[in-house]
């Protein structure tokens, strides 16, 4: 949490001269201790944690009242879950904001550790997270706050050997740790005044070992942090269990929903498509026929009245091409995602004169083939729209992807429509918000006529837990 980048004018106030996100943290804390409001000097934060932390302190004001103290260390705990989750926590500087926030508001440091440990594995930033990201914030918070200088999470995999799950600290692998989490895994909890163990519990039967090792003269406190962490944690892999064995159903959906439409583009290639070839061909030599057996004076506007036709099936062929090509999935996922979807909104301006714009906030790389390819359907499905119905001027497309979720919004300045005419769309966004649901996400979409129309998809960040998971999304996506 060292100094932070500067963002837009429109941020706020000029930040003094060495204004770091710890201050800031520390600043907050101890005006929400004292019931007082916040002072102008703040640093500039990025907008996505602004909005967090401006979440956090609002909740801790409402409970300042009668709380004090309390609703000053609730809003660290929520602050740096949101820093984790968004951003990237600096070694050591977590702990350092909450030393000295604690000294401003008159509270043990321990004390206020723990509380903040607390408080941040219980947070809405926290339960939003994927499992897997879950399981490495808490172990990243177990070595920040708690007396600790490596955590690591284990499980015995399916040949029955140890598997580290997650891990942080110094050496969070080591020899020693490995054999405490299977010894714990064998129900035998092992260990020393530096090295503690916990069962994590899955339908009251040891699932996962957590295992730290302590650091200073306040070894003694690291059991007590341990122990929330392991609760903490017992949802966490039960959600991360069920992920896992629910992902193979839903890729499999789309992906045969993929494959049909391939399908369908392989047969408009060779069917429809050759078969206005062939009529092109004939009504070419029907037209040099005709033309030959017609009085002269009427000869002219029959080759014209032919030529319309010959024109109408190109443009015929033209249309069909493009659907066949764009509904072959490889387009979503042989290039980045970026370079799709600008591909789209370029074709959608040369063949409308719509501007169209792309934003894309965050790294792409990591999803799936199936995320892409949902992706990728729904711009196409909404600038579809936009092209036909919405006499739009201008469209924007935005992604945003973080630790816990990708967000997709397309958004024009057309004329809306009926939002009830979507309860009969079974082929267009209707249909897709399916494909966004079985992948675990939503779509919205907000319309009112005159106003212009945005589509939002949201789709949640999923890693496997366990090389076997691992294998089922390869052979999925």
């Amino acid at each position: 949490m060292g100094a932070v980048e500067t963002v837009d004018a429109g941020a706020g106030p000029v930040a003094p001269v060495g204004a770091t996100l710890a201050s800031e943290l520390i600043a907050r804390a101890a005006a929400i201790g004292a019931g007082k409001p916040r002072g102008a000097g703040t640093a500039l934060l990025p907008r996505d944690l602004r909005a967090a932390l401006r979440a956090s302190e609002v909740r801790a004001r409402r409970l300042a009242g009668g709380w004090g103290q309390g609703a000053a260390l609730d809003f660290l705990g929520d602050a740096i879950a949101a820093v984790a989750v968004e951003h990237t926590l600096e070694p050591g500087e977590a702990r350092a904001a909450v030393t000295a926030a604690a000294e401003q508001l008159d509270v043990p440091a321990e004390a206020a550790a723990f509380a903040v440990f607390r408080r941040a594995l219980a947070s809405k930033d926290f339960a939003q997270l994927p499992p897997t990201v879950a399981a490495e914030l808490t172990l990243a918070l177990i070595v920040e706050l708690a007396p600790a200088a490596a955590s690591s999470l284990w499980i015995v995999d399916e040949t029955g050997s140890n598997m580290c799950l997650a891990s942080h600290g110094k050496a969070p692998r080591s020899r020693r740790l490995r054999e405490v989490a299977r010894a714990a895994l064998d129900g035998v909890l092992v260990g020393s005044p530096k090295v503690r163990a916990r069962v994590v519990e899955r339908w009251d039967r040891p699932y996962a070992a957590l295992v730290a090792r302590g650091s200073g003269a306040e070894g003694e406190h690291l059991d007590d942090y341990l122990d929330e962490a392991a609760t903490a944690l017992a949802p966490i892999l039960e959600r991360s269990s069920l992920y896992d064995r629910r992902v193979q159903r839903e890729r499999e959906l789309v992906a045969s929903g993929e494959r049909r439409l391939v399908r369908l583009g392989f047969d408009l290639h060779d069917g429809p498509l050759q078969e206005i070839i062939a009529l092109a061909n004939e009504l070419q030599i029907a037209s040099v026929q005709i033309s030959a057996i017609v009085p002269e004076e009427e000869r002219q506007r029959v080759r014209g009245r032919f030529s319309d036709v010959h024109a109408r099936l190109g443009a015929l062929d033209e249309s069909l091409r493009e659907v066949a090509h764009s509904i072959r999935a490889t387009t979503a996922v042989a290039r980045p995602v970026a370079d799709a979807l600008d591909s789209e909104l370029r074709v959608l301006e040369r063949a409308t004169g719509i501007e169209g714009e792309l934003e894309v906030d965050g790294e792409l790389d990591n999803l799936s083939d199936s995320q892409k390819i949902v992706l990728f359907r729904v711009v196409q499905e909404a600038l579809s729209n936009v092209r036909k119905h919405s006499g739009a001027a201008r469209v924007s497309v935005g992604v945003r992807s973080t630790r816990n979720f990708v967000g997709l919004t397309v958004t024009d300045d057309g004329c809306g429509f009926d939002p009830r005419r979507l309860a009969h769309d079974r082929l267009g966004l209707a249909g897709i918000s399916e494909r966004v649901r079985l992948l675990g996400g939503v779509v919205e979409i907000e319309t009112v006529r005159g106003s212009g129309t945005t589509v939002r998809a949201t789709l949640p960040q999923w890693r496997p837990s366990t090389p076997a998971a691992a294998a089922v999304y390869a052979a999925t996506t």
